[in-house]
């Protein structure tokens, strides 16, 4: 009996150290991911009703590449907190000049966007190299709408107030995703990140899907 505890001890010793061979330690870590965002900006940004005309293009929608670069730090193998910047594709459409009335010329409308995340983030490990993991937190979010106009009186103006969209926006942030440790300090991911904005003259909620690398220095 004591033979078959003390061996059934030593298994799971065995299998516990395994499980933990590539986990990454406790530490700071960064990491970076590329990928598509949908910025659901087009009924936002469709000008016509402002009699602005915006050609064959209805709408100003910055869909498109988008890159995520975070430093963290992981407690232990459950649990991390991180600081993130995301940035979005950039929007530009040149128009005739519809702002400045008497004055030729044209303009060039412009979409940008970036976010500032806080997340803390669960870990479950599933294998050896294998986790599932889950994101929550918030993101400060940044949409900048404007018109570079060349004429007779080259100015800049600020289009947000025609989208009802405002510059500056608190939103809830949640992410899902699957990593693979090739070795306890380099990783890769795939994930899916959602930022909901909230209230009134919010931008378009956001969907970011990417593939990320990941070092530990833990």
């Amino acid at each position: 009996m004591f033979k078959k505890v003390l061996s059934n001890t030593v298994l799971s010793v065995s299998v516990l150290a395994a499980m933990t061979a590539n986990a990454a330690a406790p530490g700071v870590y960064v990491t970076g991911q590329l990928g598509y965002a949908n910025t659901h900006m087009s009924n936002k940004t469709r000008f016509d009703k402002h009699d602005i005309d915006l050609g064959k293009n209805h709408d100003l929608a910055n869909n498109g590449i988008a890159g995520r670069l975070a430093l963290g730090y992981q407690f232990n193998q459950n649990f991390a907190v991180e600081v993130g910047y995301l940035g979005l594709s950039q929007r530009k459409l040149d128009i005739p000049n519809t702002f400045l009335k008497d004055e030729p010329g044209s303009a060039t409308l412009q979409l940008q966007q970036h976010a500032i995340d806080l997340v803390g983030k669960g870990i479950l490990p599933v294998t050896q190299t294998i986790n599932v993991y889950g994101k929550l937190g918030v993101a400060y979010l940044t949409t900048d709408l404007n018109a570079k106009i060349v004429s007779g009186k080259d100015a800049t103006l600020g289009l947000n107030h025609y989208a009802n969209v405002a510059k500056h926006k608190w939103a809830p942030e949640a992410a899902i995703g699957v990593s693979y440790d090739f070795t306890p300090n380099v990783s890769i991911d795939t994930s899916w990140t959602h930022i909901q904005p909230l209230g009134s003259n919010k931008p378009g909620n956001i969907d970011f899907v990417a593939v990320g690398v990941g070092y530990n220095f833990g």
